[in-house]
């Protein structure tokens, strides 16, 4: 089976269960799960797949600056979403996140780009906390179009992402890595059906799981090159699903 028909089935598959684990078990742990570097190992494996492990061990620090771009845009999101309807708010973001994307790729290095997200993640566990302007949960029934239209533009943006990194080079690559192909819709559509309690719950659980994503990108960056890219990037994931559901562990009891 050729890369492209596993991007084909392997993104809408992904979102489809993170809903239907949202659907069931609630928005907390859909945040949770779509914060799990899902999409981030997807788009790493597959560039390093088709550019070579060196090219995807360049790509690195591009992702970790736009992991830091795309928390500061789901704070930008979930700030602006208090006066703004979500339509209006989706296109202040994506632009917001294209220049803050561009700003984070000017640090270089690992150290700065690290700090960066996680400042950023902080300040999305505190603006998130529980409080009254938020409101209260809202079990708002899902259209069966919902799922389909998640699955559909995730896919679309994956590929998107892929199909574009010979032309633009790994650090670029890497900073469109983590674009929240899975954890956007998620969290726009969760926005729209339930509203800013939802919302809060979507960006908490996400910032809890962009810990996660820091540990995979530092655990290929260490690996890359001596393993080999299935191997890095396998073992990476590991790393950021124990480390992920443990700091939730921590995070809830408090």
């Amino acid at each position: 089976m050729s890369l492209f028909y596993l991007k084909l089935l392997i993104t809408p598959m992904l979102m489809l269960g993170i809903s239907l684990a949202g659907k069931r078990w609630g928005t907390q742990l859909g945040g949770l799960l779509s914060g799990l570097p899902l999409t981030s190992a997807l788009v790493m494996l597959f560039i390093g797949l088709e550019q070579g492990p060196a090219f995807a061990l360049q790509a690195v620090p591009g992702a970790l600056a736009g992991l830091a771009a795309v928390q500061a845009t789901y704070l930008c999101y979930f700030l602006i979403t208090r006066r703004c309807p979500a339509w209006l708010a989706c296109c202040v973001s994506l632009l917001f996140y294209g220049v803050g994307a561009w700003c984070m790729s000017q640090l270089g290095g690992l150290v700065l780009p690290v700090a960066v997200t996680v400042a950023m993640l902080v300040a999305n566990l505190i603006a998130t906390r529980p409080h009254s302007d938020l409101g209260s949960a809202r079990l708002v029934p899902t259209p069966r179009w919902v799922i389909p239209m998640r699955m559909a533009t995730a896919t679309l943006l994956l590929l998107a992402i892929t199909t574009s990194a010979e032309r633009l080079g790994p650090v670029a690559s890497g900073v469109l890595a983590p674009i929240p192909v899975i954890a956007w819709p998620l969290m726009v559509f969760a926005h729209v059906q339930g509203g800013r309690f939802e919302l809060a719950t979507i960006v908490r659980g996400n910032a809890i799981g962009a810990v996660g994503v820091i540990g995979f990108y530092l655990a290929m960056h260490a690996t890359i090159m001596a393993w080999g890219t299935g191997p890095a990037v396998a073992a990476a994931v590991v790393l950021a699903v124990v480390s992920t559901f443990g700091l939730a562990r921590v995070v809830n009891r408090r």
